[in-house]
């Protein structure tokens, strides 16, 4: 008879069996994948450590470090994607969220985002409008195409963007973007008559999965 058992952290424990369809045959060892099933709850942060004696590691969380490939094959290029609201749009209502998709072809990592504000109106444009204050004319938020939130909800810009200066770097390992999806950038205006333009500062990864290589 096979073994009704779950792989678990510590071997074969009593438990569900999740692909009744592949059950082993007799006498054979099963393997994890045949036992595999869902968690429902969410390990704590206890839980996710690692299974040696040194269960967690220190890494520094600024700069922006992105994972760099081993794969020869495998080149990267800086690219600087970008959307705006401009004043003169018809979809721009001060106080209101305007939605601009920002389209990759190819897999990136979003190192960092920088955004401004410019006054198009002279009366505006005499309160001053600096590097330092534009970031706090506008809300801003970005929302992966698959609706995993890069922000949870708008903020003052200048709390998650930087200027190309001092730029708003993400930390850790950046942000993946897989090939085809998309970012969506939710702007808000909070005063009449500025244009916003919100730049990712990205890093291409190319390679033989993305490109095609001639042999003659």
């Amino acid at each position: 008879m096979a073994n009704h058992e779950s792989y678990g952290q510590s071997g074969f424990v009593p438990g569900y069996m999740s692909n009744p369809g592949q059950q082993p045959t007799p006498g054979q060892q099963p393997t994890p994948e045949q036992y595999r099933s869902a968690v429902v709850a969410m390990p704590s942060s206890a839980q996710l450590g690692g299974p040696e004696i040194l269960p967690w590691v220190r890494f520094p969380f600024y700069p922006t470090a992105p994972w760099y490939s081993t794969n020869p094959n495998v080149g990267y290029q800086v690219r600087f994607y970008s959307c705006g609201l401009s004043s003169t749009d018809a979809d721009f209502v001060v106080g209101a969220e305007t939605n601009r998709p920002v389209a990759f072809d190819i897999p990136v990592r979003v190192i960092a985002i920088n955004g401004a504000a410019f006054a198009t109106e002279p009366d505006l444009a005499a309160l001053l409008i600096t590097e330092q204050n534009m970031n706090l004319l506008y809300k801003v938020r970005v929302e992966y195409s698959s609706n995993d939130k890069l922000h949870t909800a708008a903020r003052f810009a200048s709390t998650v963007v930087g200027t190309m200066r001092n730029p708003g770097e993400l930390g850790g390992h950046g942000y993946n973007v897989d090939q085809g999806a998309t970012l969506l950038v939710g702007i808000t205006p909070l005063v009449p008559e500025i244009d916003i333009d919100i730049v990712f500062v990205c890093l291409e990864i190319r390679g033989p999965r993305n490109f095609t290589m001639q042999r003659g």
